[in-house]
């Protein structure tokens, strides 16, 4: 239950010993007191300012014992108009305000019960007027002055005429019953009978019903609030309403007892009750303060607040609003507190800052009660320092980091499973506050000392958070960027035993060293780092920068298990091992674990592409040691047999040898210069030796190993084949080479004049017909190259005929260039001196210009697009001709100047000189010479004229 405040200060005015009769009616303006009493008489009192003591000063101005003969029921003042209304013995009376003296007795009001007046602005309406100062500094001719009389079960509608003084009436609205409260809502009235409320309108005479009174026996009460809102009771209740007779809130305001009366002054409602004087605020409907003032009846507002009964009369002031916060702080009242505080007049600024003030103590209260969720959503709502925080709670901050900052409150005694939800709340907390500080980092520029010194301590507290609640995401926290103070998360993690995470924290902060060091020994131990996995998978990811610590501590893992050794150089699931400096790791291996060099190379060499030369010839000297040793017992097992083909030899040589040529074959980033020869210097490798012949270009011996020591010429076809298609250098007279050591063949070989005629044959289109013919010897019989020769005469009449063809088709095009070329001399335009620009009809004379097809001439600046005439008529051009274009630029004598030459226009001619004659022609690639207007025509012509007396004409060749 919230507690109540002191909202306002009440003082007596007049007491019952003063006063010989009883009060029946008041109302204020300024600093007067206007009192109806009982006997008839008006009392207007002048209430200066509290005084010292503490009470009012009440000076009695004036006493009108002749202002009514009967009791005043009603009193009120129109400050606007300068007038008092009052109701006394059944009918409305109009007074002045200053003289208190009577200007009207509105007749038609007799039999009146009660009234209700309204001010309204003849401008707007639906504007508030109700208790405005706005309205008091009108001209009186602006507003508008209405009064509802109630005479039994009818409703009379007056109008105030100013210049007469006087009331006239407007309206009159029967009932069903008589009511017993009314009050203006803008052209309605609210009229409440005793068991309904009813909306009339003014205008129209409908009445709409809007809500029962309740099911108690009650007088309804309607009160008018600022904002055009309205309070009906509803037995205890009171309902908030707007001009359209609809709730405008979802609450009401519950009081202890029916009111008798009410008046707001925000951002509270003052009710008298029977008991009491209740004050609730709007807002929250919370009852704030109950004054005991006996036997209250009444109660009006102005510039002050008057609350009276028949025998006595109060004033309430309202307590200043910082001091009202103040109270509502210290009692726990925040939210209260905080309406509050939007009240005070100040500037934004001053608001802002109290709101914060209170929305900080509201938080640290909210902690102080248990309330962590609440108190974090505060917290981070209003962006509070993160150590204010965090010093909130038990071993969180370091000594030293404590004693730099001021706590808002003291350490909380926090433990068990009240601490545990404290920290979740917390983890929340500094979530949000991580993120915040993260954006800041990287807002741009180099973070501040304290902006680091922050994200430290933030994520230092999170792991201390996460250890005590939720070990499981320490790992999540450590494994991404963190900022961590590493000496005590260090001392935490090892108290804790979180070795794994641990490895986390030093691999961030790359203490690399310190990590694998950790995972060395735990790995020789049980535990959750056994093992050597985690060293493998650690060292596989730290990439080249690392390749000294890589090659140290894998020493430990090649001896515990090779194969997880040798991966940590060759796995294919990081991009870091494969950017690790190959020849140091090649090596690292020769040291420690000599029977994965061939594996590593190969790896290098055929996965990852190596083109490092001495890579190469290094995997081709292993290649061959394994060749050697077998290859030398496997000749000395032959007993002058011939030896199987290379590759084919029985158990390890055969795959040995395979790969050896392979590799031979396949790589080109080995350096056969420096290979040949040691393989030279070994028996028995004649395959191997000509590929690398082959290598280095040395075809003739290549082709000779081929030729007759392996006695393949299968093998030395398929050489040549293969370098010709190389196109190097020397492999296009490749086939050459070998016809000729076919027919002459060095000491000790016989001419193979077969496979030589085989090769004509097969490769006639390869081979020199002249050069191939010199070679053969002159025993040759015809016969034998026949074919030869058939097929090469076949190959020279194809070549000839198609010259023949391609001559042919040239011919053709020069005659259709030459037939198109003269339908465009035939084109002629003739310009006068007379002729002129279509755009800005000035003479064209020998100034370059366009001209489009229908005969229409542009100089050649106006034309915008030469593809649309300028004319909006139906002129007879195709939509998107090309234009002509023509330069008319003088007179030349230079007879020379006619020779022929080509050029590109713009789909049109183009021209010099002032005479038909003595011009010179040209083709030239015209954008769209045709009437299609596509490219590739010859669409220009281009001409000199001679001198000539008749400066004034020219023609110019031209053509479409």
């Amino acid at each position: 239950m919230p507690s109540e405040h002191k909202a306002f200060d009440y003082s007596p005015v007049l007491e019952w010993k003063a006063l010989p009769f009883q009060i029946e009616s008041l109302d204020t303006f300024g600093n007067r007191l206007l009192i109806g009493t009982s006997k008839g008489q008006l009392l207007v009192y002048n209430v200066p300012q509290r005084q010292e003591s503490g009470r009012f000063k009440v000076d009695l101005q004036e006493t009108k014992k002749g202002f009514s003969k009967k009791p005043i029921n009603q009193l009120n003042v129109v400050e606007e108009f300068s007038v008092l209304l009052s109701l006394s013995d059944t009918y409305v009376y109009v007074h002045d305000l200053t003289t208190y003296t009577e200007h009207a007795r509105i007749e038609r009001s007799k039999g009146c019960t009660l009234y209700a007046m309204d001010v309204q602005d003849r401008r707007d309406p639906t504007a508030d007027t109700h208790r405005s100062a706005d309205t008091r500094q009108q001209s009186p001719v602006t507003l508008k002055l209405r009064l509802v009389v109630v005479i039994r079960r009818k409703l009379i509608i007056f109008e105030w005429v100013h210049q007469a003084v006087q009331f006239r009436e407007v309206r009159e609205i029967n009932l069903p019953h008589t009511p017993e409260a009314v009050q203006w809502a803008g052209d309605c009235i609210i009229v409440g009978l005793k068991k309904e409320y009813l909306m009339a309108n003014v205008e129209t005479g409908a009445i709409t019903e809007i809500f029962k009174t309740g099911e108690k026996n009650q007088v309804p009460s309607i009160t008018r609030l600022p904002g055009n809102e309205f309070l009906l009771g509803k037995d205890e209740i009171s309902i908030f309403v707007g001009l359209d007779s609809k709730p405008t809130r979802k609450y009401g305001l519950r009081w202890n007892e029916q009111p008798l009366d009410l008046q707001m002054l925000a951002p509270y409602v003052l009710a008298i009750t029977p008991r009491d004087l209740e004050v609730r605020t709007v807002d929250s409907a919370q009852l704030v303060q109950r004054i005991d003032l006996p036997k209250a009846r009444f109660i009006c507002l102005g510039e002050a607040i008057y609350v009276a009964s028949p025998t006595n009369c109060w004033r309430l002031e309202p307590v200043e609003m910082a001091i009202q916060i103040k109270d509502l702080m210290a009692s726990g009242e925040f939210e209260e507190a905080l309406n509050l505080a939007k009240l005070i007049k100040e500037s934004p600024e001053q608001r802002d800052e109290r709101m914060f003030m209170i929305k900080q103590k509201q938080a640290f209260s909210q902690f102080s009660k248990r309330h962590f969720e609440a108190a974090m959503k505060t917290f981070s709502e209003l962006d509070i320092e993160p150590t204010q925080v965090i010093g909130l709670y038990p071993g969180l901050l370091k000594p030293e980091v404590r004693k730099k900052f001021k706590a808002s409150m003291p350490v909380a005694n926090l433990e068990g499973s009240e601490l545990e939800t404290a920290l979740t709340h917390l983890v929340n907390f500094l979530t949000q506050q991580r993120s915040r500080v993260a954006k800041r980092m990287n807002s741009g520029g180099t973070a501040s000392k304290s902006l680091q010194e922050l994200s430290e301590i933030i994520d230092t507290t999170l792991l201390k958070c996460y250890l005590h609640t939720n070990p499981a995401l320490v790992g999540p926290l450590l494994r991404v960027e963190n900022n961590c103070e590493v000496e005590e998360s260090e001392g935490l993690l090892k108290e804790n035993e979180r070795y794994t995470e641990l490895v986390m924290l030093y691999k961030n902060r790359g203490m690399h060293r310190k990590a694998l060091e950790l995972l060395y020994e735990h790995g020789l131990k049980k535990g959750r780092l056994s093992g050597h996995f985690h060293t493998m998978q650690y060292l596989q990811r730290l990439g080249p920068d690392h390749i000294d610590l890589i090659l140290e501590f894998s020493k430990w893992v090649l001896t515990f298990d090779p194969e997880d050794g040798y991966s940590i150089f060759t796995s294919d699931d990081y991009p870091e091992i494969a950017e690790l400096p190959q020849e140091k790791v090649l090596a690292h291996l020769e040291s420690n674990a000599p029977k994965f060099v061939v594996r590593y190379l190969e790896h290098v060499v055929m996965n990852l592409s190596s083109k490092n030369p001495a890579l190469h010839n290094k995997l081709l000297q292993l290649y061959l040691g394994k060749v050697v040793t077998p290859m030398k017992d496997y000749l000395a097992d032959l007993n002058g047999t011939r030896p199987a083909p290379a590759g084919s030899e029985p158990g390890e040589l055969g795959v040995a040898r395979q790969k050896l040529l392979k590799f031979l074959d396949f790589s080109v980033h080995y350096t056969p210069q420096k290979m040949i020869s040691t393989f030279l210097a070994f028996e028995g490798l004649y395959e191997e030796r000509a590929i690398l012949l082959g290598r280095i270009g040395r075809h003739d011996q290549a082709l000779s190993i081929y030729a007759y020591k392996l006695d393949d010429p299968a093998k030395a076809e398929q050489y040549c084949e293969r370098q010709f298609e190389l196109d190097s250098e020397g492999s296009a007279d490749v086939f050459r080479k070998l016809l000729e050591i076919y027919l002459k063949p060095g000491k000790g070989f016989d001419e193979n004049i077969p496979a030589a005629l085989g090769i004509l044959r097969k490769h006639y289109n390869r081979i020199d017909t002249t050069k191939a013919l010199a070679l053969l010897p002159l025993s040759t019989k015809v016969s034998d190259i026949h074919e030869f020769l058939t097929a090469v005469m076949r190959k020279q009449f194809a070549k000839r005929r198609q010259g023949q063809v391609l001559q042919n088709l040239l011919k053709a095009e020069k005659l259709q260039v030459n037939v198109e070329l003269l339908k465009l001399h035939q084109k002629r335009v003739t310009m006068d001196e007379d002729r002129l620009c279509y755009i800005s009809r000035k003479p064209i004379r020998t100034s370059a210009f366009y001209l489009f097809p229908c005969g229409i001439a542009v100089l050649y600046h106006l034309c915008k697009n030469p593809d649309v005439c300028p004319s909006k008529t139906n002129c007879g051009c195709p939509c998107y001709a090309g234009a002509e274009l023509a330069l008319a630029a003088g007179e030349s004598e230079d007879p020379e100047s006619g020779g022929g030459g080509d050029g590109y226009g713009g789909g049109g001619a183009t021209g010099y000189g002032a005479d038909s004659s003595g011009g010179f022609g040209g083709s030239g690639r015209g954008g769209g010479g045709d009437s299609s207007g596509g490219f590739g025509d010859y669409g220009a012509q281009s001409g000199y004229g001679g001198a000539s007396s008749r400066a004034s004409r020219g023609s110019f060749g031209g053509g479409m």
